[in-house]
């Protein structure tokens, strides 16, 4: 017994006598519909949910197969077939207008011109349908079918198979045309599971299954309607409905103080969700044109450039800001040489600021763009998703910074204040103390010569005899004479003579 085959054993062969076994045996003969229920064996459904069995991969897509007999563009059956290269069939009337607007395959997006369609002719039996006019069987989704690209006839690829290749008869069998192995196209097999037939797939399915995700749905509202959203004058308004429910019935299960809801609403959006739609739309098309802003200050003016199809979300908060005058006075509270410049705080201590909607808002990181060079406009803020009105501009390339800071602009002009008013000489903090510590001083002293009353005579002012001394500098040596001896003996008595030196070190003991 294998590995699925034991664990999906159920109550029967564990620890089941004979007897209950042959109790269930007659049950399932006298109710036969009820024996599903207790069967022996599990299902491949219950072996892949509740056994370990496998399960389907995440981003697996079903595969739903087009039908031969339809046309790959509108999906829906061709009277007038034509091929490209690759075996995609299209009709005639939907695809020569396709192909001069967009002249591209609307299957997989690559280049196509209308000399490259070959018209092909389809055979049908005495019942209107479609079969191989060799071996008159009908087509069908199970069919291996091919076609020439010489004489554009269809057949089954059995009949090419067996009175073509095996005999290697390289003529078409119903006008003798010849022709190459390479000339044989697949329009159809059942064994290849390939993207030309997978309509999940079709490059313009996909694009308009994204084009009506983007689409917000709009709902009238209508009298009997219990969402109403009237302006003071009493006129009705269209109110853009959210995907989500308003989660009334949910919540009126679960609580005794809510009156019962029995069906669902779908809730009006709010208006973040109204901007973010609408930062969805914007966001990385080439037609969204960027926006131009003009910073003036003490020292200049700074044209700003921002990148509106990148960061919508902010731009968006810049703009208003400005618009708002919630700049206007504002400092540049923050530099650091060669690196950057930082404002937009009206407190001036880099802990203040907030956006145009009153909160913090996310942040938009762009791989396409990056602080790799001078006059980078990007978004300061205190950790993840906390932007606020604060940005700075970098005075050097600072990719560290990638990934942790939103940019959405750039200067492109007035770059030069930044040069010599801005760019001020950076001073160790030791040498700064010390400048400090001399300027105290320096103040001391003149508050000391200062202390003295109005009417008194002003202070001499004494000149330095010696320079480059601080102790006596004041003192000259040529006024100072040394004492004599009789002096000194007068005031201090006599003075002990000198003892005479003896041979020898001896005399130094006596």
């Amino acid at each position: 017994m294998g590995k699925r085959q034991h664990q999906g054993v159920r109550f029967v062969d564990i620890g089941c006598t004979d007897k209950i076994k042959h109790c269930i045996s007659r049950f399932s003969r006298l109710f036969p519909g009820v024996w599903g229920i207790i069967s022996t064996y599990i299902r491949p459904s219950e072996w892949a949910a509740e056994f370990g069995g496998k399960k389907l991969t995440k981003g697996r897509k079903a595969f739903k197969r087009l039908p031969f007999d339809c046309c790959a563009l509108s999906l829906r059956p061709f009277e007038n077939p034509v091929a490209t290269p690759e075996g995609i069939v299209f009709d005639l009337v939907n695809i020569v207008p396709y192909v001069r607007k967009h002249k591209k395959n609307p299957v997989n997006g690559e280049p196509l011109k209308l000399k490259q369609l070959k018209k092909l002719t389809f055979h049908k039996n005495v019942a209107g349908k479609y079969h191989c006019p060799i071996t008159n069987k009908e087509f069908s989704e199970h069919t291996h079918i091919v076609a020439l690209w010489t004489s554009g006839n269809v057949y089954a690829y059995e009949a090419i198979e067996e009175l073509n290749i095996k005999q290697k008869n390289m003529h078409d069998l119903l006008t003798g045309q010849a022709f190459k192995r390479s000339d044989i196209i697949s329009i159809q097999d059942p064994h290849n599971f390939s993207d030309t037939r997978n309509i999940t797939s079709f490059l313009h399915r996909k694009k308009k299954n994204e084009d009506e995700e983007k689409k917000v749905l709009v709902k009238t509202v209508s009298k009997s309607g219990k969402s109403t959203d009237k302006k003071k004058s009493g006129s009705k308004k269209s109110v853009p409905m959210s995907r989500y429910t308003s989660g009334l019935c949910s919540g009126s299960f679960t609580s005794t103080a809510m009156t019962p809801v029995t069906a669902n609403q779908v809730r009006p959006m709010t208006k973040d969700e109204i901007r973010e739609e609408r930062y969805k739309e914007m966001r990385g098309k080439n037609s969204t044109k960027p926006a131009y802003v003009q910073i003036s200050t003490s020292k200049g003016n700074l044209n700003v450039m921002l990148y509106v199809s990148k960061a919508p979300r902010t731009c968006h908060n810049f703009l208003e800001l400005c618009k708002t005058g919630y700049y206007k006075g504002v400092m540049f509270h923050r530099l650091i040489k060669k690196f950057m410049i930082q404002g937009g705080d009206p407190t001036g201590t880099g802990r203040g600021g907030r956006s145009a909607w009153g909160k913090k808002f996310k942040d938009e990181i762009d791989k396409s763009l990056s602080h790799n060079k001078r006059g980078i406009l990007s978004m300061a803020n205190s950790g993840k998703d906390t932007n606020g009105s604060q940005f700075f501009i970098t005075f050097a390339p600072a990719k560290h910074l990638d990934g942790k800071h939103s940019i959405f602009g750039e200067v492109v002009g007035g770059l030069h204040i930044f040069q010599n008013p801005f760019d001020v000489p950076w001073v160790p903090k030791q040498i700064r103390r010390q400048q400090e510590e001399e300027k105290k001083k320096e103040e001391e002293k003149r508050i000391e010569t200062t202390k003295r009353s109005w009417f008194s005579a002003p202070a001499p002012k004494m000149k330095a005899v010696r320079e480059g001394v601080t102790i006596g500098k004041y003192m000259s040596l040529k006024r100072i004479k040394p004492p004599k001896d009789s002096d000194v003996e007068s005031k201090f008595g006599a003075l002990p003579k000198k003892r005479k030196k003896a041979w020898g070190n001896i005399g130094k003991y006596f």
